[in-house]
């Protein structure tokens, strides 16, 4: 029986999440559940636990402060976390800390947390097979030692703490020139859709077992749910030929790309700044794309970016305005774009600031809600590049784009009314509409409507027909080479000429102006 700890300081939560489960029927045991971290770490103490199901958000310890105490202390376990939308950021260090995975409070269902769960034995009885296979090589002497090694590394990771002069098996070599190696599997959360969470890890420890068949001195650890770090004896100088060599090796073998950053370091004491330079040097795949073997310059390693370093509320004025006036979405991006590629920021900000600026937009829609919840999280799981990214907003902001319902402050009767009347201007706005036509639909008067369409709007009805057609207009000049008449009517305008003034009084540019500032 595997033992399971659950730890949520809301009791609903515990006593909801025990009762879900036939546990027994599953192999599993659920002996304790506690309201916080500190309570948990001291039963998780005896290490006699397999699996730890923790909420993020607690008094005393939070989850993220106890999944990394708990590894330190049983670098086998298995954490499953729980959250809400809004501790992604939390979500996202749990995940590179090793967590299997993270389930949504709100949202909880059964089958959901019995398939993480199925894929967390399976995980347990894997490593349990191997090791026991692996005990039996030939060289398991050897092979033991350099996994007590590796999980001595992984805790000093896990806890950020400079390594001692002398470990529980501290080789020769590396007290001279050694390399520390960040792999990442490039395309992860694809293979994870087509193959599954089970079949990602098992092809990790493929790439962990071949390195230990290929190398006879060094480390492979699991770090990431896509990562490994590894070290081995520079013995000839040559670390970016071999490595090479044995990334071509490996990607030809497994049918995978990967994405390597190295460092070179000497002495036991440096492995931790090793894993940091080489962790730092693989996230220029976000910049630079992926496949690559990337070091890190001495000017990037002798720069400690501070809080000072970047500028904590840039000014996206212009950003939002574009995507308001109804801009192309390439030029909304191209303004981010000239930060993020400047480097001031790592990934992970560069992500976080994408999000902000989507959810901006998102939060003028009346369907914000369901927007942001189904939206936030893809774009950190599948933006892995800096391009991805790119392409990924210009997707976004161009559906966007399209004509749409705005978020309204009155969801009473009156809000009711125009919401209705919003959704039939966004499928008419192109025909002949007008302001009685419109009213007839909501069956309103014509004065009643009027007045209760800027209540609700802050703008009058000719005015929001007008600034929806111009948005189609834009959109048409810069996808095609259509006549300025053609454009004129396919957005609504029934005179070119009107069409023509319109369009410079909102734009400041003629139509065939604002086509060529397009390309």
């Amino acid at each position: 029986m595997y033992r399971v700890l659950i730890v949520d300081d809301e009791p609903v939560i515990r006593n909801g999440i025990s009762a879900f489960i036939d546990w027994e029927e599953e192999g599993m045991t659920v002996e304790d559940h506690y309201a916080n971290g500190v309570e948990a770490l001291s039963a998780l103490e005896s290490c006699s636990f397999d699996i730890l199901i923790t909420d993020i958000k607690m008094p005393l310890m939070d989850g993220i402060q106890l999944m990394k105490q708990a590894l330190a202390l049983c670098p086998s376990l298995k954490v499953i976390l729980i959250s809400n939308y809004s501790d992604f950021e939390y979500v996202k260090e749990g995940l590179k800390l090793g967590a299997v995975d993270y389930l949504l409070k709100l949202t909880l269902k059964r089958e959901e947390l019995l398939a993480v769960l199925r894929r967390t034995i399976s995980m347990l009885e894997e490593e349990r097979r191997r090791d026991s296979e692996l005990n039996h090589y030939q060289e398991g002497a050897l092979y033991l030692d350099r996994k007590r090694f590796e999980q001595e590394i992984k805790r000093y990771i896990v806890q950020e703490q400079t390594f001692p002069e002398s470990t529980v098996w501290d080789p020769a070599w590396l007290e001279e020139s050694y390399a520390c190696v960040y792999l990442m599997l490039d395309a992860a959360e694809e293979w994870r859709e087509n193959y599954g969470y089970l079949y990602v890890q098992l092809l990790l420890e493929e790439l962990q077992e071949a390195f230990y068949k290929q190398m006879r001195e060094g480390s492979a650890l699991l770090v990431a749910e896509s990562s490994l770090f590894i070290i081995f004896p520079d013995l000839e100088g040559e670390v970016e030929q071999q490595l090479n060599q044995w990334k071509l090796q490996l990607e030809a073998k497994w049918g995978i790309s990967t994405s390597i950053g190295f460092a070179k370091e000497q002495g036991v004491h440096r492995i931790l700044k090793g894993y940091a330079e080489s962790s730092l040097a693989c996230q220029r795949r976000f910049f630079e794309g992926l496949g690559g073997l990337y070091r890190r310059s001495e000017s990037e390693s002798n720069h400690v970016q501070t809080l000072t370093d970047i500028e904590p509320n840039p000014d996206w004025t212009p950003f939002f305005e574009m995507i308001h006036k109804g801009d192309p979405a390439s030029s909304a991006i191209d303004f981010a774009l000239e930060r993020w590629k400047s480097g001031i920021l790592n990934p992970g900000q560069v992500q976080l600031e994408a999000s902000r600026l989507l959810t901006g937009v998102y939060q003028s829609h009346a369907d914000a809600g369901a927007l942001v919840s189904e939206r936030y999280e893809l774009l950190f799981r599948k933006t892995e590049t800096l391009e991805q990214l790119a392409s990924f907003m210009i997707s976004e902001l161009e559906e966007m784009g399209k004509p749409y319902i705005p978020k309204l402050s009155d969801n009473g009767y009156g809000g009711q009314l125009i919401t209705k009347a919003l959704e039939y201007i966004a499928n008419h706005f192109t025909e002949n509409l007008t302001l009685q036509s419109v009213a007839d639909i909501v069956h309103l008067s014509k004065s009643y409507f009027s007045l209760l369409f800027k209540k609700q709007t802050e703008r009058n009805f000719i005015d929001y027909l007008i600034e929806l057609r111009i948005r189609e207009a834009k959109r048409l000049l810069a996808q095609n080479d259509s006549r300025i008449y053609d454009v004129a009517g396919a957005a609504g305008f029934k005179d070119v000429k009107y069409f023509s003034k319109v369009f410079k009084k909102i734009t400041g540019l003629t139509p065939v102006e604002y086509r060529e500032s397009m390309k």
